[in-house]
């Protein structure tokens, strides 16, 4: 005990040593999963690096406990992140407990949200508007990614490091803050990343095949993409338009869209960049902003939220008038 006891304090320091009641919330959803047996661990819809790095070493830790442990997500989880569950075996058994990892809200679980919406007992994560209830949660907002709040957990659980949860971990830190280069990366991120690269990481395969690596699909549809970019709020706004001909052209699949959002913002001079994606009910869109603009408090005009520099929110079929609301919203902020 009086080891995991040092190594919590030692990971707490290269958090900036934490006041109490972060402390005590660190303790008491360690214990909380600690108590646990039979655990299903939920990844949001969509799945990316982060809530899947998350539920993957979560679940690889209470494994090693001697626990029974799964992860499900609604959708399917592709291919990129599959080694992340390389070499871990199918556990049968009845769920009796619900933990979340970096989910906002419940209605992000997807087409299971019903279905474990009233179950959920431990929340993990790191977004500033979380709706979700819970008898335990550890919302840390300063955290880059929630796998640096899963890091801290598993040293307080004084689950035992090894390669397989700390290439999860080092996955999940990495895609959630763009290699490192977010503005939502701070000391702690670097340092917390450090300490996973000592058991053996592959950063380079790891940040190739999730950040770099593009199928010949997904390069065309970003060439389409391009080809609808228009700019606004005198020229500090750029939107770029992904409609559902567009993904059936190239071919696209769901992964394909990952980066799409990224392409507006990085112009040079614009504060803000929209991707307006189509799907069956409207329009998805997605935010990337400079510091001039609070991404999430944008799209929570609108239902959505997210982060300062990466947000989403939804509209309905009126392509138009979502585009619209979303500029006249943004020229305010910008002016």
């Amino acid at each position: 005990m009086a080891t995991v006891k040092k190594r919590t304090e030692n990971a707490l320091k290269l958090c900036g040593g934490a006041d109490k009641t972060y402390r005590n919330q660190l303790v008491k959803t360690a214990k909380s999963l600690l108590k646990m047996n039979n655990v299903l661990i939920l990844s949001h819809r969509a799945p990316d690096g982060d809530t899947l790095g998350c539920a993957f070493a979560l679940c690889r830790g209470m494994r090693s406990l001697g626990k029974n442990a799964a992860v499900k997500c609604a959708d399917a989880i592709p291919e990129k992140y599959s080694f992340m569950s390389e070499g871990m075996e199918e556990q049968t058994f009845e769920p009796a407990h619900f933990v979340t990892v970096d989910i906002a809200g419940a209605h992000l679980l997807g087409s299971i949200a019903d279905e474990y919406e009233k179950k959920i007992e431990v929340c993990i994560d790191h977004h500033f508007r979380n709706s979700i209830e819970a008898p335990v949660k550890f919302v840390d907002t300063d955290a880059a990614a929630t796998a640096e709040v899963i890091w801290l957990l598993l040293c307080a659980m004084g689950v035992e490091m090894n390669k397989e949860i700390a290439s999860c971990l080092f996955a999940a830190i990495s895609t959630d803050t763009g290699c490192f280069k977010y503005s939502n990366v701070k000391p702690r991120t670097h340092l917390i990343a450090v300490e996973l690269m000592k058991y053996d990481v592959d950063c380079a395969k790891i940040n190739f095949k999730l950040l770099d690596e593009v199928s010949m699909a997904q390069l065309q549809l970003k060439k389409q993409a391009l080809d609808t970019l228009e700019y606004c709020c005198d020229n500090q706004c750029a939107i770029v338009t992904v409609t559902s001909e567009m993904i059936e052209s190239t071919g696209a699949s769901p992964e394909d869209l990952d980066g799409i959002s990224n392409i507006p913002r990085s112009i040079a001079g614009v504060e803000c960049g929209v991707t307006m994606r189509q799907i069956n009910d409207g329009w998805k869109i997605s935010v990337r902003s400079s510091e001039k603009l609070n991404a999430s408090d944008l799209c929570g005009k609108f239902g959505g939220g997210g982060h300062k520099a990466a947000a989403g929110c939804k509209f309905g079929e009126n392509y138009e008038d979502a585009k619209k609301q979303l500029v006249e919203a943004i020229s305010k902020i910008l002016k």
